[in-house]
């Protein structure tokens, strides 16, 4: 559980480790600086709650505190940047569908949308299909998925600074396992075929990739920034979301063990 004062520091911590498509269209009425202006007796108040057992019931409790008071553009983003990381996404997704304002807010109009796609493409669930064309051939996630191998999914674009910094140690877990019963598989997501093509080239990738896959695969898994790499088994049950560093060649390294 995240501690609410920290949250401007695992803000920038996120946005540069991780890289996320261009969505004007949930934009509210307030600008950026409006919103962190209107937030800042929140971390005030989070800085007072004692570490101890019960601070994360507190941290809710003033979350939930803020944003009923605020029904506005800093509530809902408090919200989908906060709330949505504090509490499991069912709890939200309740939240919001019982107030009106939210309910119809576009900011939460289009998070409640990938929340929906992660439940229904979360860890323990079959995996959920989708296709790409690039040069004339289709190509489809199952071509890959659920035919008898583990397969490590790697969701990047090639400007993607935080995606490119995690092929080395893509590359390195897919030589070491590689093999009858592993596989790791690039989905080239919001990126220009030729620019991935390119750094392909440029960073010796030698797994296969879905080329030109667009938001197809990130709208159908609810992905709103990559990298987003993923672990499917044999059977194509979704094994691990969120997978980043370390925790990779972890993952890797149990699932063949077992």
């Amino acid at each position: 559980m995240k501690k609410i004062f920290m949250m401007f520091a695992v803000l920038a911590m996120v946005a540069a480790t991780s890289c996320a498509q261009d969505n004007k269209a949930a934009q509210g009425s307030m600008t950026q600086d409006e919103i962190m202006e209107k937030i800042k007796p929140l971390f005030e108040k989070a800085k007072t709650i004692p570490q101890d057992e019960n601070m994360e019931e507190a941290e809710k409790q003033l979350i939930l505190e803020f944003v009923g008071e605020n029904e506005n553009d800093a509530g809902a983003y408090v919200i989908t940047s906060f709330m949505a990381n504090m509490m499991p996404v069912t709890e939200v997704i309740t939240y919001v569908d019982g107030n009106e304002y939210f309910k119809s807010h576009p900011q939460i109009i289009a998070a409640k949308k990938v929340w929906e796609k992660q439940l229904q493409t979360g860890e323990g669930k079959m995996f959920q299909d989708f296709e790409a064309e690039y040069e004339g051939k289709v190509t489809k996630f199952s071509d890959y998925i659920g035919k008898g191998k583990y397969v490590l999914v790697d969701f990047w674009a090639s400007w993607c600074g935080p995606c490119r910094a995690e092929i080395p140690n893509l590359i390195k877990v897919y030589e070491q396992y590689k093999g009858d019963n592993f596989e790791v598989l690039g989905v080239a997501t919001w990126d220009k075929p030729e620019d991935t093509k390119k750094a392909i080239e440029q960073m010796g990738i030698p797994y296969p990739q879905i080329m030109n896959a667009q938001k197809a695969g990130s709208d159908t898994y609810g992905i709103n920034g990559i990298p987003q790499i993923m672990l499917f088994a044999p059977d194509g049950t979704l094994l691990k979301r969120n997978l980043r560093g370390e925790s990779v060649e972890e993952a890797v390294k149990e699932a063949l063990q077992k």
